[in-house]
């Protein structure tokens, strides 16, 4: 009976230790947040299109999983750069998503989210994003 029980508890033990998407690995998510500006050039008549990175302090939320719709965990700042980073990651799905402004055509301002999923693989890694890109358009 002893032996059933010792038996049952490293069984428990060892399916408990699977750990989800979250804080708590060594893995890293970064990437950068930057702006395209398109504009028609009055002069010329042509459309011109400006890359500039953003000012520093733009939010960028991380969700652990691949559900857009579940609450963010957590959220960083972006630098100066407009660069951001997640570290401390486990293996595992997750989303990142940051908020872009846009004006339609009635000049009323809104935003929208863009959301990137990646996908953890293995620990020790690092994931570059493709970087976000928020165009403002006139």
């Amino acid at each position: 009976m002893k032996k059933i029980v010792l038996f049952l508890s490293l069984l428990i033990s060892f399916s408990s230790c699977e750990k989800e998407a979250g804080e708590g690995g060594t893995s890293v998510i970064e990437g950068q947040v930057y702006k395209i500006h398109t504009f028609q050039n009055f002069t010329t008549g042509v459309w011109d299109t400006l890359y500039y990175q953003l000012d520093a302090g733009k939010d960028v939320y991380i969700i652990y999983s691949d559900n857009q719709s579940d609450v963010y965990d957590d959220k960083f700042e972006t630098d100066y750069n407009g660069i951001y980073r997640f570290e401390y990651l486990r293996k595992g799905d997750y989303t990142i998503y940051t908020y872009a402004d846009s004006i339609d055509m009635n000049n009323v301002n809104y935003d929208y989210p863009i959301f990137k999923h990646i996908k953890i693989n293995s620990n020790n890694s690092d994931n570059s994003v493709e970087d976000f890109v928020i165009e403002k358009n006139q």
